[in-house]
């Protein structure tokens, strides 16, 4: 069973990691967006 002191360190280190996942996701498509229309001028 997980106690507390678990918890409370492995919680923000799996939101921390989510939040990262997250954001590398949407730059990757973002900056893909950007190539596709300057491909396009």
């Amino acid at each position: 069973m997980i106690d507390s002191y678990s918890l409370e360190v492995l919680v923000p280190s799996v939101v921390m990691i989510v939040a990262m996942s997250a954001t590398m996701t949407w730059a990757f498509f973002k900056v893909r967006s950007l190539i596709y229309q300057d491909k396009t001028k």
